[in-house]
């Protein structure tokens, strides 16, 4: 194996140095380091990687298992907990102290409070919370309505399913959504991630009208499934026993090699009609919220 060349005092020189295939591991990186040439890290680790993948993986029930790679050797965080009490400990003592530096600390934690029910409760541009005491929703809802406003947005028809809750928010002139307003979902109810709220009886239902009308044009492949199953809208999973079997219905397509417009196996048919018929009573089922007191804010 031949370098380029190498310049010494001004002088140009080659140099040269023989590895064959008997050559043993240390001796060809020795020979490879002095001529400056060296692993790339990151070729290195992804070799590593590749080792424990086929060293670790595994074929379970129809599916690859494979162990994360992990390093091997690593250096565990010591248990602080008699430190962290006690400067908590001497921060108290200065509160007692110092009630403007209490008042300060106090307006962070709320700030951050405030931040992760933002955090916690917004989807998409709804926001849902609540509270099990009435004092509790309220204070939530003032402290939401406030941050928002802050940030130049107004948080608009409120609703809840406590009367006494909505009456304090109208004193305080929070923009409520009228309780009986109907909205092609009948009285009392409204959308939440893609259920129907009953703020009255306090239930959430599956609106399945629009799904209802697509299946009735009665096709039978894997595209027309597929696309029946994607106009259903779950966030909170609270239909999965239902809609997990189309999921397990489609793995079975695949399974078999049906493509997207071949007609359906009879016995893959069958089951896809049955689903079908049982759709018009997923409308009729509710699920009661066991919370006490809720609150939206579109």
């Amino acid at each position: 194996m031949k370098n380029p060349l190498v310049i010494n005092n001004g002088n140009e020189k080659e140099y040269c140095e023989t590895v064959n295939k008997n050559s043993n591991a240390n001796t060809t990186a020795s020979v490879l380091k002095g001529l400056g040439i060296r692993d790339d890290p990151v070729v290195h680790e992804r070799d590593q990687a590749m080792e424990i993948f086929k060293e670790t993986v595994e074929f379970e029930n129809g599916r690859y298992i494979v162990q994360l790679p992990f390093r091997k050797s690593y250096n565990e965080l010591s248990d602080n907990y008699s430190l962290a009490k006690q400067r908590f400990q001497g921060l108290w003592r200065r509160f007692g102290h110092d009630s403007e530096l209490y008042q300060q600390y106090r307006e962070i934690i709320l700030d951050y409070s405030e931040q992760e029910l933002l955090d916690r409760s917004f989807y998409v541009d709804d926001l849902i919370s609540g509270g099990n005491e009435f004092e509790e929703a309220l204070q939530t809802s003032r402290r939401a309505k406030y941050v928002m406003e802050a940030a130049g947005m107004d948080l608009r028809k409120w609703i809840t399913n406590d009367t006494n809750l909505m009456e304090q928010w109208k004193k305080e002139n929070f923009d409520v959504h009228p309780v009986h307003e109907t909205v092609s979902l009948g009285a009392n109810e409204t959308k939440v991630l893609g259920l129907s709220w009953n703020s009255h009886e306090d239930y959430l239902t599956t609106d399945t009208k629009s799904l209802l009308e697509f299946v009735s044009l009665d096709k039978n492949t894997k595209r027309f499934i597929l696309q029946a199953v994607g106009k259903i809208f779950d966030p909170l999973g609270l239909i999965s026993p239902f809609t997990v079997r189309m999921k397990c219905l489609l793995q079975d397509l695949w399974k078999e090699e049906i493509q997207w417009d071949d007609p359906l196996p009879t016995h893959i048919e069958k089951e896809w009609k049955k689903w079908r018929e049982e759709l018009p009573y997923l409308g009729n089922s509710s699920t009661t919220v066991g919370i006490s007191l809720r609150w939206l804010a579109p």
